[in-house]
C-alpha cells in the first residue's frame, strides 16, 4: 500500500495543487489549494483514491460509504464497490421532496441504526465534513470512522472534526487522515 499511497501523493501534487490563484474556503479566501475534482475525475486518481479509501475500511463491519459533495463520488464509488457495500452523500442543497425514510440532505439507501464511514477529500476548516456528520447522526446512522484524504492544514479542520466527534460523544469513531499539505509538497513542519 506504501506505493499506491505515493503514487497518489505524487498526482495530488503534480496535478491538484494550484498555487497562484484565489479560492473561497469558509475561512476567507486563500491563494494556494487542492482542486480535487482533478483527481477525482481521472481513472488514475479513482483507481489510487478507491484503493487507499478501501484499505482503510475493508475489515470494518459497515454497510455504507458516504460524505458531502460530488468531488468525492468516484473515490467512494471505487471503494464500496471493492468491499460490496452502498454509498451515500451529503447533498449541497434540499431536495424539494423528502419523507421520512428519506431524507432531504442524504442520497442513500441507508436507514438508521446502520454502521457507516464518511469521507472528506480536502479540509480546511471542516465544516463541510461536520454539517455531513451531523445530518448522518440526525437520520440516525451510526459513524464508525472518518477519513480525511487531503488536510489542507488551513482553518484547523481535522482538530475541529476532532472535537466535534468528542463533543458528541462519538466513542470509537477514529479520524484518519491519509494525507497532510507538508507530506503532498515535501515540506517539513
Amino acid at each position: 500500500m506504501a506505493d499506491t499511497w505515493e503514487e497518489l501523493r505524487q498526482l495530488i501534487a503534480r496535478r491538484a495543487y494550484n498555487n497562484d490563484g484565489h479560492f473561497r474556503t469558509p475561512s476567507g479566501v486563500i491563494s494556494s489549494y487542492f482542486d480535487f475534482f482533478k483527481i477525482s475525475l481521472k481513472h488514475q486518481g479513482i483507481k489510487l483514491g478507491g484503493a487507499l479509501v478501501y484499505e482503510e475500511i475493508k475489515d470494518l463491519n459497515i454497510c455504507a460509504l458516504g460524505g458531502p459533495g460530488h468531488p468525492i463520488a468516484s473515490i467512494l464509488c471505487r471503494a464500496a464497490f471493492l468491499k460490496e457495500i452502498g454509498v451515500f452523500y451529503i447533498r449541497d442543497s434540499m431536495r424539494k421532496d423528502g419523507t421520512l425514510h428519506e431524507p432531504k440532505w442524504i442520497e442513500s439507501r441507508i436507514k438508521a441504526g446502520d454502521r457507516v464511514v464518511l469521507v472528506g477529500d480536502v479540509i480546511s476548516t471542516g465544516s463541510q465534513l461536520i454539517r455531513a456528520i451531523e445530518e448522518v447522526i440526525q437520520f440516525g446512522a451510526y459513524i464508525v470512522k472518518i477519513i480525511v484524504i487531503i488536510d489542507s492544514l488551513d482553518g484547523n479542520g481535522v482538530e475541529n472534526i476532532r472535537n466535534f466527534v468528542e463533543l458528541n460523544q462519538m466513542d470509537n469513531c477514529d479520524v484518519k487522515i491519509l494525507f497532510d499539505r507538508n507530506e503532498i509538497l515535501g515540506e517539513t513542519s
